[in-house]
């Protein structure tokens, strides 16, 4: 072993190449962590102003097209027209909002925290052979020891992260009638959204947009 080490080069043997291995391999998963954590800083904010501009221009729009059809249609006619953007750009920049101050996020946790979510956990340990200890430190942050068990839980959040973004984005496409998309194509996108959401869990991202 120490001649194949030689002859590639490397002057460390086996036993002392794993352990180097391994520490690298935790160096890296601080800097991933590190990234993770300013990642999901920088998307709260990006999504809670994305969301407020969202909702004034709807807002504002609603009020253009408000005078423009008072000046050609009777009041019935645009009334429905008026409130119906009216409610969406409120329901946006409350969105908004409620993110960037951390009260829609709350509320959220504790409205789906009690939905059976999170099985990538069921299928890690689908023989029942790990220990419930070392799940813990996967599946809760507070419980990890060690870089690497924080990256893997960084990663599953990404995940979650991932399916409730596409959630949002297949609510918004179902909705809008002006983008050109087959409804069976939003509705497989809605459904793999909220396979992802349930394999990942839906409150495993969130708890990063609290701070």
């Amino acid at each position: 072993m120490n001649r194949f080490f030689s002859l590639m080069g490397l002057e460390q043997s086996a036993p002392q190449i794993i352990p180097s291995f391994i520490e690298g391999l935790e160096s890296w998963c601080i800097l991933f962590n590190e990234f993770c954590f300013q990642f999901f800083n920088y998307v709260k904010y990006l999504f809670s102003f994305v969301l407020i501009g969202v909702g004034i221009l709807i807002l504002l729009k609603a009020r253009g097209i408000y005078f423009n059809l008072k000046l050609n249609k009777p009041e019935d006619d645009y009334k429905p027209l008026k409130r119906t953007r009216i409610f969406v750009g409120t329901f946006y920049i409350f969105s908004g909002l409620g993110i960037l101050f951390n009260f829609l996020t709350y509320f959220l946790i504790i409205l789906l925290d009690p939905l059976p979510d999170r099985f990538i956990f069921e299928f890690i340990n689908f023989n029942g052979t790990l220990n419930s200890y070392g799940i813990n430190r996967i599946e809760e942050l507070n419980d990890s020891k060690y870089p690497h068990e924080v990256s893997i839980y960084y990663c599953f959040a990404l995940g979650s992260f991932y399916g409730i973004l596409n959630l949002f984005l297949s609510f918004l496409l179902l909705f809008h009638n002006r983008i050109n998309i087959k409804p069976r194509r939003v509705i497989f996108w809605f459904l793999s959204s909220l396979s992802s959401c349930l394999l990942f869990g839906f409150t495993t991202s969130l708890i990063f947009f609290i701070g």
